[in-house]
């Protein structure tokens, strides 16, 4: 493991020994002082993973198959299915909206004039999602080759991400002038079709859909839902300084949604609270955690007042509390099962849908005869235990150099010319939050 030079040991000793955020230095060589293995997971990342033209992050690599991305018809018309589930571009905006963060933080380390540009690119990408529908508050999942067909379906875990990430680009000062207008008022748009549609993420009726389909949305009683409509209202309300997002964000706060419940109850007991009513996502849904949990770091750091810190701060302690064991894997069954690329053989299987639940259950039963082992691997061993880090490290008061060094550990160890998906990013994103911990970031 590569040694830090002497003067930024002593930065990074002094800020864990007060509590404080490490401040990104301006010293020659930034990029060098970085750990190896975390720059060589970010090289690979955005020489396989990153379409150049959109912007978007792939779940898995071409392999220099540029056919491997659905063309236009395929996408209108839902092939394989309308979620775009089991393709290589299914989570553009859901992991391009959490890999921005991740270059925020790395600009804001080394200075350099290349890693702000990565970050504007996706952040181009994720406008792109939000302005290639024609159906207000959509966001598309990804956006094919011709630079405007896409699927009809987007859903909550795609939107959740492309809001945290715009915020974090023009939040942190990393978005020039031009960009921030372009961001701001694209959210603007968004977030107020969203709002006229009770907070339901809007589906394009292309490809048979039916017209006026949603699926997911934010105005339920569950963790996701509730952490990821209060951010909403707040960053919109920091945005705009537009009173009623404040309004709206104060009502919701303390809002019954069900025997004497409140959004904020639900808000301090976190992750657990709703893996007690669902258990099956506690396995390997961890990944569409991170957002929610990363909001609700946002969320502390905008919040003037004591009582409500306290509850935010529970929350982030209780949810990387419950995630703090499953931060290891066997990387050794990474490559013992084939990771299959075809995704086409699953058109075969293909049927009219004309709504989301339609396409869920027809893409389930893709996925059954697709059996994509090495897929499921990679999973469960690289992305799973990344993303229980990064909510663990998003929970913590101070840099934490033993999770710091136990990901450069974990990175090392992996065979990445085995690994076939972008997985990879989350353990990058991890690094950056356990050297520098949301909950000491001054807003």
């Amino acid at each position: 493991m590569k040694r830090r030079h002497p003067l930024s040991r002593v930065i990074f000793a002094a800020c864990v020994a007060l509590s404080l955020p490490l401040v990104p230095t301006s010293l020659p060589g930034a990029e060098d002082e970085l750990p190896p293995a975390l720059r060589a997971v970010h090289a690979d990342i955005w020489k396989r993973f990153v379409l150049p033209a959109q912007g978007l992050v792939l779940d898995y690599s071409l392999e220099g198959d540029p056919s491997l991305i659905p063309d236009a018809v395929e996408a209108t018309e839902g092939k394989p299915n309308a979620l775009s589930w089991w393709t290589p571009v299914e989570n553009g905006a859901f992991f391009s909206g959490l890999y921005l963060d991740t270059m925020v933080r790395r600009f804001q380390r080394t200075r350099l004039p290349e890693d702000r540009e990565k970050a504007a690119k996706l952040a181009k990408g994720l406008l792109l999602c939000a302005s290639v529908g024609s159906t207000p508050g959509f966001v598309a999942r990804g956006v094919m080759a011709d630079g405007k067909s896409h699927y009809s379906i987007g859903s909550d875990d795609q939107t959740a991400p492309w809001f945290y990430g715009l915020w974090r680009f023009v939040s942190s000062g990393t978005a020039n002038d031009d960009e921030r207008r372009q961001v701001v008022s694209k959210m603007q748009e968004v977030a107020a079709a969203l709002r006229a549609n009770r907070w339901e993420m809007p589906c394009e009726p292309i490809g048979g859909l039916a017209p006026g389909q949603s699926r997911g949305g934010w105005n339920g009683s569950d963790y996701r839902s509730v952490s990821r409509l209060l951010f909403a209202m707040r960053v919109m309300a920091e945005l705009t300084g537009e009173k009623a997002w404040r309004q709206d964000y104060e009502r919701a706060l303390y809002e019954d949604l069900g025997g004497g419940t409140t959004r904020l109850d639900v808000l301090a007991e976190g992750i657990a609270g709703e893996w007690r009513q669902h258990p099956a996502l506690a396995q390997d849904h961890i990944y569409i955690y991170v957002v929610s949990q990363a909001m609700v770091a946002e969320l502390l750091a905008l919040e003037p007042r004591a009582e409500i810190k306290k509850r935010y701060t529970e929350s982030l302690r209780s949810s990387a509390g419950t995630c703090a064991g499953q931060t290891s894997a066997d990387v050794a069954r990474i490559g013992s099962q084939p990771f299959r690329r075809d995704w086409r053989m699953m058109n075969s299987m293909w049927r009219p849908q004309k709504t989301p639940p339609e396409a869920a259950e027809l893409a389930l039963e893709q996925l059954q005869a697709w059996a994509n082992r090495g897929r499921g691997i990679e999973a469960q061993v690289i992305r799973e235990p990344f993303c229980a880090a990064w909510i663990t490290a998003l929970g913590g008061e101070a840099p934490d150099t033993h999770l710091a060094e136990a990901l450069e550990g974990r990175m090392e160890s992996i065979p990445w010319d085995k690994v076939v998906s972008s997985a990879g990013f989350f353990g990058e994103a991890a690094w950056y939050v356990a050297t520098t911990p949301a909950m000491s970031r001054n807003p």
